[in-house]
C-alpha cells in the first residue's frame, strides 16, 4: 500500500513463515543466510547484495548513501558510529529527529536527505554530489529506481526487506561493505540467541491466543498489518494471534467496522504517524472495542529506530511484545535496552531517556503499563 508521506518500510516477499523462522536456528557462520562472504578478488573487496549481484569496491565504504527507510539507522549501528553516512532518505530523519540515535549522534540531523523523491525514485545530482562509495537501494521495486544510479557510474548494493532472513541478510551486507563483519555477527548472534529463548522460556497457550492487531499509526485511516508483514510474524513469535492474517499483502487499509469485527484484544500504534492510545480511547465510535475496554492499546517503542518494522532492534521489541501479549511485563527489558544500546550506539541510555524510549508517558493510561518503567 503507497505512503507518500511516510514511504513504506516493507516490500513484500510473499515467503512462508516457516521460512524466516528457520534462519534463526542457522549456526554462525562466515556466511549469512546461504550468501557468500566478502572476498578479496585482487581488486579490493566483493560482495554479494540480497538480490545476488556482486558489488565490488576497491575498499571498505566510508562514504554510504542510503535511500530505502531502516538501512540508515542500520548503517550506523553496524559501523559502529555515524560517520560513514553520507546521505539518507527524508523519512529515515523523520525516525532520527527527537530520538535516541539523535542524541546519541546529533551530527545525523546535519546528513544530507535530498537523495530520494517519493516511491525511492533516486535523485541521482544529489547523490552524486555526495561522492559516496556505495548507494543502498531497494532491490525488488523494479530496475526504474537503480538503473539510473548505475548508469551514473554509481556503486549500488541491492536490498529485498520483510523477514527475518532479510534482516539477518542485510546485516551481513552491511558488515561486508563496511568491513565490519564482526559486529554485523554479533548483532545477528544476539538476535539469534533472543529467539531461541524466547521459544523456550514462552509459556505455551493451550486455548485461545490473544489477538493483537497493529495498526501503523498514522493519522489518514487505519493501516494494518497483514500475513506478509513483519508485524504477523512477531505476533506469532510471541504466542498472539493477528487478526489481519487473512490479508494476504504486507498492509492493507480497513475501516471501523472492520477494526470492530476483529474486536482484538491489543492494539498496537506505530511509529509512522502521530495516533496515540489516548486517541483511540476519546473515539466514541471505538467505545465497544475490547482493546480500548480493557485499556490494552499501545504506542510501540521508538529507539534508535522504530521497533515496528526489522531492524537491528527487533530482538527488544519481540521482548516488549511477549511483556504484553502475556501479561508478565518484561522483566530485564530496560537492562537489556541499555546494554544493546551500549553496543550499538556507544552510549547508554538514562532512565529518563529509557522511558522515552518505551513511550511510558504516552502509554500510561494503557493497562500494567507501569511494569515496563522499572
Amino acid at each position: 500500500m503507497p505512503e507518500r508521506a511516510v514511504p513504506s518500510e516493507h516490500v513484500s516477499r510473499r515467503r512462508l513463515l516457516g521460512g524466516a523462522l528457520a534462519a534463526a536456528t542457522l549456526p554462525l557462520l562466515a556466511t549469512a543466510c546461504g550468501r557468500a562472504a566478502p572476498a578479496d578478488t585482487g581488486k579490493g573487496l566483493t560482495a554479494t547484495d540480497l538480490t545476488g549481484k556482486t558489488v565490488e569496491l576497491p575498499r571498505p565504504a566510508r562514504r554510504v548513501v542510503t535511500i530505502p527507510l531502516p538501512a540508515a539507522s542500520m548503517v550506523v549501528a553496524v559501523n559502529g558510529g555515524p560517520e560513514a553516512l553520507a546521505g539518507m532518505n527524508a523519512a529515515s530523519r523523520t525516525a532520527i529527529e527527537g530520538s535516541f540515535l539523535g542524541t546519541a549522534y546529533p551530527e545525523l540531523l546535519k546528513v544530507p536527505t535530498d537523495v530520494a523523491a517519493a516511491e525511492f525514485a533516486p535523485n541521482v545530482e544529489s547523490v552524486l554530489a555526495l561522492n559516496p562509495d556505495v548507494v543502498i537501494q531497494w532491490g525488488d521495486r523494479g530496475p526504474g529506481i537503480v538503473e539510473p544510479l548505475r548508469k551514473a557510474g554509481l556503486k549500488v548494493a541491492e536490498l529485498t526487506y520483510g523477514t527475518q532472513r532479510d534482516l539477518e541478510s542485510a546485516l551481513t551486507l552491511y558488515g561486508e561493505l563496511l568491513g565490519k563483519q564482526d559486529r554485523a555477527a554479533r548483532i545477528r548472534r544476539d538476535m539469534r540467541g533472543q529467539l531461541k529463548r524466547l521459544r523456550a522460556e514462552l509459556p505455551r497457550r493451550d486455548g485461545a491466543r490473544p489477538s493483537v492487531l497493529y495498526l501503523r499509526g498514522a493519522a489518514d485511516g487505519l493501516h494494518v498489518g497483514g500475513k506478509d508483514s513483519y508485524n504477523h510474524f512477531v505476533t506469532e513469535l510471541v504466542g498472539g494471534r493477528n487478526p489481519a492474517e487473512a490479508i494476504k499483502d504486507e498492509q492493507a487499509t480497513i475501516d471501523v467496522e472492520q477494526l470492530l469485527t476483529w474486536n482484538p484484544d491489543i492494539v498496537l500504534l506505530g511509529n509512522f504517524g502521530p495516533a496515540t492510545p489516548k486517541d483511540l480511547y476519546d473515539d466514541p465510535a471505538l467505545r465497544t472495542l475490547r482493546a480500548v475496554r480493557e485499556r490494552r492499546v499501545y504506542k510501540v517503542p521508538l529507539g534508535g529506530y522504530r521497533w515496528d518494522p526489522p531492524s537491528q532492534e527487533s530482538p527488544l521489541m519481540w521482548q516488549w511484545l511477549a511483556g504484553l501479549v502475556h501479561g508478565t511485563g518484561a522483566p530485564g527489558l530496560r537492562a537489556e535496552v541499555a546494554s544493546q544500546y551500549a553496543f550499538l550506539y556507544g552510549t547508554k541510555p538514562t532512565r529518563a531517556q529509557l522511558d522515552t524510549i518505551l513511550q511510558l508517558r504516552t502509554n500510561s493510561a494503557s493497562r500494567d503499563y507501569a511494569d515496563f518503567g522499572h
